[in-house]
């Protein structure tokens, strides 16, 4: 080969790459080319025989052509996980899953519920949204606005969701009453890759609502062949390995509860007091007219929920007359109602609305008067 026919040749290769560049460029995306478009290239070839241009090699009239196969790929990610309360209902986790392929596609969705955690709700509503913001970022008020598309957990499919795309799937469930602090319900979602109602591939022939396979061979031109290339996720084998077409992210309910007991104590003030509502604490008889001091206390176990809206109502034996009344230490103080002083029948003291946060006690002070 003289060196025309070599620069004339390392031209050609240039040019072709230019021409493969430039024909990538005006379709792809973050997911690649689209599926089903037909890649075609062509090259002139330029030379000489003793300085004399010989004519050109030109192969536009018969291009290399390969059409651009399905990449089917899709990522599940847990978005919210829940800290409940015993009894909680409506208790919502958020998953994302998004289409890393480069067709549309659509999913079945199941779910795999752990057996090693401490409590399974058992029963889930699902439903689905568009990612609203268009950011990959779940935004509670946004990306959940409205009542979403329901969806039977383990039976049909999604609608069609785009090349880098991403649906915003929420669980919903009752948590049982039973449960204490810290327990939990480790939830997988499943999403597994299904063919579209409308592929991006003009010449697809595959079913909608059929579960995506595996292309034995690359067929190089005409309909795009089904390439699998998902990770694996935390489901684990049998639902999820890789190059399967499905994926699996672990979502976790966590109990947050109060852990709240209560007493009450009686303690002889003073077996004739000056004052009984300050006097201190003297000890004696609970003679007629001496001075009785009872305390409730509430405490808040450590490492747990606050306890909200505590209500206390003590009704007062007919034996005492009602001399005060004081609360202390809440983490947020109730309205305390207190009968009139004096009061010697059917006499009522209240607390109504308090908080008290993981690790506090609290207590309600009366003082009252022997008859």
């Amino acid at each position: 080969m003289n060196c025309y026919l070599r620069r004339a040749r390392n031209a050609a290769i240039a040019s072709a790459a230019g021409l493969v560049a430039l024909g990538s460029a005006g379709a792809a995306n973050a997911a690649g080319t689209a599926a089903g478009t037909s890649v075609s290239n062509s090259f002139t070839l330029d030379y000489q025989v003793g300085g004399v241009p010989q004519a050109q090699i030109d192969t536009s009239g018969s291009p290399t052509t390969f059409t651009v196969d399905r990449k089917i790929d899709l990522t599940v990610s847990t978005a919210v996980n829940a800290t409940v309360a015993p009894g909680e209902t409506g208790a919502e986790l958020v998953y994302g899953v998004v289409n890393n392929g480069n067709d549309n596609t659509a999913w079945h969705l199941s779910i795999k519920d752990v057996g090693a955690d401490s409590f399974d709700i058992g029963t889930y509503t699902a439903r689905y949204y568009a990612d609203a913001g268009g950011d990959g970022v779940f935004t509670p008020g946004v990306d959940d606005a409205g009542a979403g598309t329901a969806y039977t957990l383990g039976a049909g499919v999604t609608g069609d969701v785009a090349p880098d795309a991403t649906i915003w799937v929420i669980l919903s469930g009752d948590v049982p009453g039973t449960v204490v602090n810290g327990d939990d319900d480790d939830v997988i979602l499943i999403a597994n890759s299904f063919y579209p109602t409308a592929s991006l591939d003009a010449a697809n022939t595959n079913a909608a609502g059929t579960e995506a396979t595996q292309a034995g061979a690359n067929a190089m031109n005409g309909e795009s062949d089904s390439v699998l290339a998902d990770g694996t996720g935390t489901a684990g084998a049998p639902e999820d390995v890789a190059n399967d077409g499905a994926h699996s992210a672990t979502a976790t309910y966590t109990v947050s509860a109060a852990s709240l007991s209560a007493s009450k104590t009686v303690a002889v003030v003073a077996t004739n007091p000056t004052d009984c509502a300050t006097d201190a604490i003297a000890g004696g008889f609970a003679t007629p007219g001496a001075c009785m001091e009872y305390v409730i206390s509430a405490a808040n176990a450590a490492g747990g929920a606050a306890a909200t809206n505590i209500d206390i109502n003590d009704v007062l034996p007919d034996e005492v007359q009602f001399v005060s009344a004081v609360q202390a230490s809440f983490s947020v103080a109730g309205t305390l109602t207190t009968p009139a002083v004096g009061c010697t029948t059917g006499c009522t003291v209240s607390l109504t609305n308090a908080t008290l946060n993981a690790g506090v006690t609290g207590t309600v002070t009366i003082r009252a008067l022997v008859r």
